[in-house]
């Protein structure tokens, strides 16, 4: 079955119409919210929450206008993500003494393995200090490949201003990571 016509059936309360939806899309919505390093359980419950809003919604999509429901369903698992990142920021605000001292030092280690775990938290700790709207579109871009018309839909803004944000998040990245001595 295509899309349109399991929206159609879902947007009539055919529950296992949108089943068949969300076993279509799940693995790309949980792919999607990973790359906002959010706990595990925060992304499970944020693709439940998108299905859930994306049901009760159903009958807002409307395919005429152009959107695809994977574009449809990243924009909602995007707003999600996005709020649950600023309530954690404003509990981490509020909370003294958040990280244990030892956080981000570099501990002199033989495993190869472990430097490169160490690297790779570095770099998503510095893409998750982004400003928003570069971080969403280096975060689309290069994580979840998308294509800059995709990520112009979800971000309704024009082609170029995808580009741009691309190009100046990849800066202000480089920078980040240069100043913390990681590149």
């Amino acid at each position: 079955m295509d899309d349109r016509l399991l929206i159609e059936q879902s947007a009539q309360s055919n529950t296992n119409a949108f089943r068949l939806l969300v076993l279509r899309y799940q693995r790309m919505i949980f792919s999607y919210l990973r790359n906002f390093l959010l706990p595990m359980q925060v992304q499970e419950d944020l693709a439940q929450e998108t299905f859930m809003r994306a049901y009760r919604n159903i009958t807002d999509f409307d395919s005429e206008k152009g959107a695809s429901f994977s574009t449809w369903l990243i924009t909602i698992a995007r707003n999600l993500a996005i709020n649950e990142m600023a309530k954690m920021r404003r509990r981490k605000a509020h909370s003294a003494g958040f990280r244990d001292e030892n956080h981000g030092r570099n501990e002199k280690s033989p495993q190869d393995i472990l430097e490169q775990r160490r690297l790779k938290s570095r770099i998503h700790d510095a893409i998750s200090r982004l400003p928003e709207k570069f971080h969403t579109a280096v975060v689309l871009s290069y994580f979840d490949e998308l294509s800059l018309e995709e990520i112009a839909e979800i971000e309704n803004c024009p082609v170029g201003t995808v580009k741009s944000r691309v190009f100046r998040g990849k800066q202000i990245l480089r920078q980040i990571l240069e100043r913390e001595n990681v590149l």
